[in-house]
């Protein structure tokens, strides 16, 4: 007779493909033998991107009719109680929160369910009052996160600086538990040169001297934190000093057309490539030459972790737990958020020292690779879900 699983439901407001599907993809895939694994999305008009990959790897998932990205009175209500009638129906051993939006709702819906054993877990991708958002917003978050932990069993960090962030908010640090992501192996690990003539496929005609241009890359969700119309404003502040240059911006998102627009009105349009969402795209990275991230919000980036495996350089903005993966001047040059001008002298530096971004892409991934692996963000995990049977 087969031994009876465990039920873990995680709950993740949104299935466009990001750091956040990621991790819940990555730990239902390792965990499926000593679990029965059901996933809960939301945001049901979004691209299923989370859902389509669970159902290729014959994992369950519902989709949420209310759960959405955006703050929404009726919707977040109607959430609440389809949750709450989740719970009520699975009875879970754990429900594992994901994003700020499902760990608030996702805990109120937990109100006085006695009767439904649930463990309740949240891991924060980066605390969302920690976006540019209004004062109001912000106090209002703030307020939320600290009162819904109070029906938290564990809170997953992904950094110190998230820990800390947490301790400010009054949440017991006997609560909140950093465990890092991780990253495996990149699928189809390439070459330069084959990266390079696969990256030009993705151009709808060849641009001229790609094979010996200078290409600044990057992969993230066109959302306004991950601020790529600063990298696009910085560009072109210095695009007379790069000589020959391509920028490849891989993902898709609500600022697709905001972005055409300000690469017109920089006279970008013949240096830009938009090939839009393509499945695992971190293969791409050893094409790059620099990878740039100018985000004005993260938590812990995956495509750092990845740029860095594939011992690409890296820029980034200095934000969330940034500095603790790229060390400035030593595993890649990290830049003030919202400051263009930084970003735009980081970016020629990189243009001119390749020799020197190539040695600190080199140390990064010595120095990150054994840290920030797929099977320690695992194990951690597990080792949290099993004291929170037991406790």
């Amino acid at each position: 007779m087969d031994k009876i699983k465990p039920k873990l439901l995680y709950v993740i407001t949104q299935g466009q493909w990001g750091g956040a599907q990621k991790y819940v993809y990555d730990l239902s895939l390792a965990l499926r033998e000593e679990f029965e694994i059901i996933v809960a999305v939301g945001e049901p008009n979004d691209k299923p991107d989370l859902q389509n990959r669970l159902k290729k790897a014959n994992l369950s998932y519902i989709q949420l009719r209310h759960l959405r990205r955006a703050i929404s009175p009726w919707h977040d209500l109607l959430a609440i109680f389809e949750l709450r009638g989740l719970y009520r129906k699975l009875k879970p051993s754990i429900v594992h929160l994901n994003s700020s939006k499902a760990g608030i709702l996702g805990s109120i819906a937990t109100y006085k369910l006695q009767a439904t054993s649930y463990k309740l877990l949240y891991t924060v991708h980066g605390w969302v009052f920690n976006e540019p958002l209004s004062l109001a917003k912000k106090k209002l978050y703030k307020l939320l996160e600290k009162i819904t932990a109070r029906a938290k069993s564990q809170i997953i960090v992904l950094s110190e600086s998230e820990k800390q962030a947490g301790l400010k908010l009054g949440i017991p640090e006997k609560k909140i538990t950093t465990v890092p992501l991780g990253v495996g192996q990149i699928e189809n690990n390439l070459s330069k040169t084959d990266a390079r003539r696969m990256t030009l496929n993705l151009w709808a005609e060849e641009p001229p001297n790609f094979n010996t241009s200078y290409l600044i890359g990057t992969i993230a969700n066109f959302y306004p934190t991950k601020n790529l119309d600063n990298l696009i404003k910085a560009v072109s502040k210095i695009k007379n000093k790069l000589g020959n240059f391509y920028i490849i911006l891989i993902g898709d998102g609500p600022e697709k057309e905001n972005l055409k627009s300000k690469i017109k009105n920089q006279n970008l349009d013949n240096f830009v490539c938009m090939p839009g969402f393509i499945e695992n795209a971190a293969k791409y990275l050893p094409a790059f030459d620099v990878f740039v991230l100018p985000s004005r919000k993260e938590g812990l980036p995956y495509t750092l972790l990845e740029a860095q495996n594939a011992q690409t350089p890296i820029i980034a903005t200095d934000v969330g737990a940034v500095n603790t993966i790229v060390s400035d001047k030593k595993t890649g040059l990290l830049a003030p958020p919202e400051d263009v001008d930084k970003l735009a002298q980081a970016i020629e530096y990189a243009y001119h020292h390749p020799a020197e971004m190539q040695k600190m892409a080199q140390l990064a991934s010595a120095q990150n690779s054994p840290k920030y692996s797929k099977s320690t963000m695992i194990l951690e995990t597990v080792k949290l879900y099993r004291n929170m049977r037991t406790n």
